[in-house]
């Protein structure tokens, strides 16, 4: 967790009222203008477990005011369970080792919990207008407190456990209905979100650092990605043209649920971050679509282009409001 944290903070750590990021991140949100289309304020969080269910029913206690804010699209929380082997072309029997292996950590109280926080608005303005940094700083950083192990049992410290924060904007999307470029499609897609907590599918959001200069070329080539995760499955054959279920002994896989690529709105210097971020039926259905030679052809000039990453968790959905 250590190392995918100091991955992390090489992105541009920003956000609309302007926390505390790189230099280089600085003078990029001085250099640039505002980013346009709709925009994510994405946040990732440690949380002890003593702080746990207070975080989780203080974010819907109090999501009222950005519920109610001009340009509000959805609020996601997701809870890390584990990582994706496949994405890093592990040999095959190392397919889903690793899935469940951060929420074991957790019960067996080694890693604090960890949350994947996406804030959907229509726009910069309207972001900014809804105060989601202050949001974010009165609802959830109180519940940031280290805690440590004593003979009474565990007590808070003044030690903070750091968010990760950072504004990003979606490239592009997709279902199995269609794939979305343009802003009215895309602002259609992220007000219908499919990962409802009841439905419990599987979220991945794979991370990368790419040179800036590559940004269009990378793009392009996310783009035939993405439409590959949403247009193949196995069997070929299958009948219902979705896929069989994914399982640790077959090959076999559904369609994406949902798709999106993220780009972060800000470089870092020389370097840009991006979330590939998709919703699975399960974890065997997306580790399998990494064994299919036609995702195989099309990643690889995705992965030519990568310099950081990839590091693609697992995630199970705790709230969505829409």
């Amino acid at each position: 967790m250590v190392n995918r944290r100091y991955f992390l903070s090489a992105s541009a750590v920003l956000t609309a009222m302007g926390f505390a990021a790189t230099p280089q991140a600085r003078a990029a949100k001085i250099q640039h203008p505002a980013p346009a289309g709709a925009i994510t304020f994405y946040a990732e969080i440690r949380v002890a477990e003593p702080e746990n269910a207070a975080l989780l029913k203080n974010i819907e206690a109090q999501a009222q005011s950005l519920q109610d804010a001009s340009g509000f699209l959805s609020l996601s929380v997701k809870q890390m369970t584990g990582d994706s082997t496949m994405v890093k072309n592990y040999p095959e029997p190392y397919k889903g080792t690793l899935a469940t292996a951060y929420a074991d950590a957790v019960a067996a109280h080694s890693l604090p919990y960890f949350y994947s926080l996406f804030v959907r608005f229509a726009d910069y303005a309207s972001l900014q207008s809804a105060q989601v940094d202050r949001w974010f700083d009165r609802v959830i950083v109180p519940h940031l407190h280290a805690y440590a192990m004593t003979p009474e049992g565990p007590q808070k410290t003044s030690m903070m456990l750091e968010p990760y924060r950072g504004l990003y904007q979606t490239v592009v999307a997709g279902d199995r209905t269609a794939i979305y470029r343009q802003s009215d499609e895309i602002l259609a897609f992220l007000r219908r979100p499919v990962d409802l907590p009841e439905r419990h599918y599987i979220t991945v959001a794979n991370h990368v650092l790419i040179q800036d200069v590559m940004l269009q070329p990378f793009e392009a080539k996310t783009a035939d990605l993405l439409a590959i995760a949403q247009q193949t499955y196995q069997p070929t054959n299958a009948s219902n043209g979705i896929g069989l279920p994914g399982a640790a002994d077959n090959r076999y896989y559904r369609k994406a649920v949902s798709t999106e690529i993220l780009r972060n709105a800000f470089p870092d210097g020389d370097l840009r971050a991006y979330l590939m971020h998709g919703v699975w039926e399960s974890v065997w259905d997306h580790e399998n679509s990494h064994l299919d030679p036609r995702f195989k052809q099309t990643a690889a000039p995705v992965g030519a282009m990568v310099v950081s990453g990839p590091v693609e968790p697992f995630y199970e959905t705790r709230i969505v409001l829409a």
